[in-house]
């Protein structure tokens, strides 16, 4: 079963480097890579059976594919496009199952019902937690400019990011324990360059 993973790992960046439009600056292939490398971490910390850590994984890989296709409710395509693309290979259809629940449980604001749909949430988040948050922030704020059309003030844009991080809370423990003090450096960022600007 790993070979599936590598098989998915290909397809996956072939589809995302090929299909994408060049708008997405945000959910691209370098976003799919950094949550499926949280996936791992997070899952580490977990007690997962080798099926659910193959799930995960999988999920991980396909949970942004939707975006080649539409940009609001990419989930359902991202779930249909890794169902096509499992099944084809005899994929046991509990992966399958699973991995789709997990695709599903990373709609925003998100409701995960298990724990694997815990692990993705936090790892779809893991950029809430790293030291050049901002700069993730950036390129969805570009890319929300150019497919939404949504146009925000650095100062509109700070404080709607000081509320989506003070608002998220991570669901797994070792989330809660090790990523919500590194997001937390963040939101203290976020707060000081909000007071400079009055």
């Amino acid at each position: 079963m790993r070979n599936i993973i590598r098989e998915a790992n290909l397809f996956v960046g072939s589809l995302l480097n090929s299909k994408l439009p060049k708008s997405m600056h945000f959910h691209n292939f370098n976003h799919t890579l950094l949550v499926f490398k949280a996936v791992g971490e997070i899952g580490g910390h977990s007690e997962l059976t080798d099926t659910e850590t193959i799930s995960v994984k999988l999920a991980a890989l396909f949970h942004d594919v939707g975006y080649t296709q539409v940009y609001t409710g990419h989930e359902e395509v991202s779930m249909e496009i890794a169902k096509d693309f499992l099944s084809e290979r005899d994929v046991e259809e509990e992966i399958i199952q699973m991995v789709c629940g997990c695709i599903s449980a990373t709609r925003f604001p998100q409701f995960p019902k298990d724990g694997l749909g815990m692990i993705i949430c936090d790892a779809d988040f893991y950029h809430f937690s790293l030291p050049d948050y901002e700069l993730y922030a950036e390129r969805l704020r570009k890319e929300w400019s150019e497919n939404l059309g949504k146009q925000y003030t650095d100062k509109e844009w700070n404080s709607l990011n000081l509320k989506l991080l003070t608002d998220h809370h991570y669901f797994t423990d070792y989330s809660r324990s090790d990523l919500e003090k590194r997001k937390h450096h963040n939101i203290i960022t976020l707060s000081d360059e909000l007071l400079e600007g009055d």
